[in-house]
């Protein structure tokens, strides 16, 4: 059981089962196509710090859909983002330019700068409706920002969640996010842990965001004692910047992608283990991910102190993750 392991372990066990190699062998895009999607006139810099974070992991191809007038802004940034403007206020998007573009992912990130707009929520719904009934639900998708806040207002979009397969859907509330999912869904008169219990009834994996991140399994499990989940407290910084978790939804989705060409796509050959199930690639992704944003910002702070800005530990991540798997 991962959560019996220390952290070393859990980063050697990641190393080992989730990180592909890099081989001349393999062409591009087999080691990691991810999308980012959200991004709205007023928020340009949420997609592209986690679409950015995405692709200092090493990810091969990393891509942003949003929304129209945010297109210009987002490619301002880096030339080495694919943005694809096909997001709409009001309305409902270009689902038949979406449609194609999501086939070709192998994991989804849904609402950095996404905004609350009805055209933009309809969008992602859809989006989600797409990948669960046309692709099975396979393609993972990593839920934050108002993606969340969208899962809290819809059933029907909590109804689709629960239908994915197990450790396909990731949820990564902070505080108050956390404590709207909280108020809809319940929790336990046990007074087993709330994420746990959320996990459990939406079937997902939930990060919950703190002082320490809480990785909760959707696996059953008894009681506090159980524990089905990981915690990852590695030291981070003492300061908090607005793009914190958007490195840590690209990171996260970044693993998910070399997990799914380990686990999914046998990149790497049948290196199957029949006890290693993609739950436990999802759960050590998500690990990972906190690992990596927690020693960035730590790294950052160390160097800024109180100037520190998200752009200074967003641009660490290809630094820790050699560190931790170089």
């Amino acid at each position: 059981m991962l959560g019996r392991l220390s952290h070393l372990e859990l980063i050697q066990l990641a190393h080992k089962r989730c990180v592909t190699p890099l081989s001349p062998k393999f062409h591009k895009g087999q080691n990691g196509r991810v999308c980012i999607i959200g991004g709205c006139e007023d928020y340009t810099g949420a997609p592209y710090f986690s679409a950015h974070a995405t692709a200092l992991m090493g990810c091969d191809m990393t891509h942003v859909i949003c929304e129209k007038d945010a297109a210009t802004v987002i490619k301002s940034y880096s030339p080495n983002l694919m943005v694809h403007p096909y997001l709409r206020m009001g309305k409902l998007g270009e689902m038949p330019k979406i449609k194609p573009l999501l086939s070709k992912m192998h994991v989804l990130v849904i609402g950095p700068g996404l905004g609350r707009d009805e055209g933009m929520l309809k969008s992602v719904k859809e989006i989600v409706r797409i990948v669960l009934e046309e692709h099975d639900g396979m393609i993972p998708i990593v839920f934050d920002a108002d993606s969340l806040y969208l899962l809290t207002q819809d059933q029907e979009v909590r109804d689709m969640v629960r239908r994915f397969p197990s450790g396909r859907i990731i949820l990564t509330p902070n505080v108050v996010e956390f404590k709207r999912i909280k108020d809809v869904i319940g929790e336990d008169s046990e007074s087993v842990e709330a994420g746990a219990y959320i996990a459990k009834k939406l079937k997902c994996i939930v990060v919950e965001k703190g002082t320490e991140d809480k990785i909760f399994s959707p696996k059953p499990f008894q009681d506090n004692k159980d524990k089905s989940w990981l915690v990852s407290s590695v030291e981070g910084s003492n300061k908090r910047v607005g793009g914190q978790g958007d490195t840590l939804t690209g990171t996260i989705a970044c693993m998910l992608a070399f997990s799914r060409a380990r686990h999914d796509f046998k990149l790497c050959g049948d290196d199957s283990d029949s006890k290693f199930e993609w739950l436990d690639y999802a759960m050590l992704s998500c690990y990972v991910g906190s690992t990596v944003t927690r020693e960035c910002a730590k790294l950052a702070f160390t160097a800024k102190k109180r100037a520190m800005q998200t752009s200074d530990m967003n641009d660490r991540v290809g630094e820790v993750f050699d560190k931790l798997f170089g």
